[in-house]
C-alpha cells in the first residue's frame, strides 16, 4: 500500500496516518501522523524486556525508529503524550495536541440510588496495578470495611486475576460487569458513587475523563497523567497502601445520593476537533 501511494502522491497532498506510527517510507507530499500510545516504549509501562522484545509493541516501536524523520509534524491527545514523544525525538519540535475535550459537557448528576461505591474499568494489564487495589481492599476487610467495588474483566481475566479466590477467601464485595457496547457501559457509572483509578502508567487515563462527565468522585494516584485534564478529589500515593486506604475512606464517609462535584476541565491544547478537521483539509 505504501508503494502504491508513493507512486499516487505528490507535493499538494497531505498523508495523515492515524494508527500512531510513522510510514517507512519518504514521501513527496506532507506527512502528519496522530500518535496515540506510549506502551510501544517498554521503559514506559516498565514491561519486561524480553517480553516487549517479542511483541507487536516492538514492532511498532522499529517502525517509529525508522520512519521518524519521515514526519511533518506530529499530533498527540494529551500533554503527556507530547512530552514522551518529544523526549524521544529529541530536538523535533513540531509536536502538537488535539483537545480532545473541546466539546466537554459535563452531566448532570442522576437522581438514582447509587449501588455501587467504586468502579475501576480497566483490562487485566500489568500496568492496570489491580493486585496494588486487591491488597489494599483485604486490608480494608480486616478492619470489616467492605466496599462494593465494579470491575470489568472478560471470564479469561477473572480466571486470571484470581477475583473469584479474592472474592471467597476474604468476602470482598467485588462485583464484575463486562459490556463490549460503549453505549451501555457508560451507563454504569450512573450507579458507581466513585472512579477509583490504579493504572501505574497512562497517556490519557480516559476513565477520569468519562467519570467527570459522570459527575462523580475520583481517586487517583499522584503521577502525571492523573491531574493533566482535570484535578481529582482525592490524590494518593503510588504504592501506599495506607494512603489509598484514607481516600477510600472519606469517599465511604459521603453519604448523599445527589452530587454536586466540581469538575473543571484545564485549558490545554494546540487544536480544538474543528480546528484540527480544518488543518487536515477534511
Amino acid at each position: 500500500h505504501l508503494i502504491y501511494l508513493k507512486k499516487k502522491l505528490n507535493k499538494k497532498d497531505h498523508l495523515i496516518f492515524i494508527n500512531g506510527v510513522p510510514p517507512i517510507l519518504k514521501f513527496n507530499c506532507k506527512v502528519t501522523v496522530l500518535f496515540q500510545n506510549a506502551n510501544l516504549f517498554y521503559k514506559f509501562y516498565n514491561f519486561n524486556f524480553l517480553n516487549w522484545l517479542f511483541s507487536r509493541d516492538f514492532l511498532r516501536f522499529l517502525s517509529l525508529k525508522i520512519g521518524k524523520n519521515n514526519v511533518n509534524d506530529w499530533i498527540v491527545l494529551s500533554p503527556l503524550s507530547k512530552k514522551i514523544l518529544k523526549n524521544y525525538l529529541s530536538s523535533y519540535s513540531n509536536v502538537k495536541v488535539l483537545n480532545i475535550l473541546s466539546n466537554y459537557n459535563k452531566i448532570k448528576p442522576i437522581d438514582v440510588k447509587k449501588k455501587y461505591d467504586f468502579i475501576y474499568p480497566a483490562s487485566y494489564l500489568k500496568h492496570k496495578n489491580h493486585d496494588f487495589l486487591f491488597n489494599a481492599l483485604i486490608k480494608l476487610s480486616k478492619e470489616n470495611i467492605f466496599p462494593s467495588v465494579v470491575l470489568t474483566f472478560s471470564a479469561t481475566e477473572i480466571k486470571n486475576s484470581k477475583f473469584n479466590f479474592y472474592k471467597k477467601k476474604y468476602n470482598l464485595n467485588l462485583i464484575n460487569i463486562y459490556d463490549n457496547n460503549v453505549e451501555q457501559f457508560l451507563k454504569i457509572y450512573d450507579h458507581c458513587k466513585c472512579l477509583i483509578y490504579v493504572s501505574k502508567n497512562e497517556t490519557i487515563g480516559l476513565p477520569i475523563i468519562e467519570s467527570a462527565n459522570k459527575n462523580m468522585f475520583i481517586i487517583a494516584p499522584k503521577v502525571s497523567y492523573s491531574g493533566q485534564f482535570l484535578d481529582p478529589d482525592y490524590l494518593y500515593e503510588q504504592n501506599d497502601y495506607d494512603s489509598l486506604i484514607k481516600a477510600i475512606k472519606s469517599v465511604l464517609k459521603i453519604k448523599n445520593k445527589k452530587y454536586s462535584v466540581s469538575k473543571q476541565i484545564k485549558d490545554f491544547g494546540d487544536f480544538d476537533l474543528i480546528t484540527f478537521l480544518n488543518y487536515i483539509e477534511i
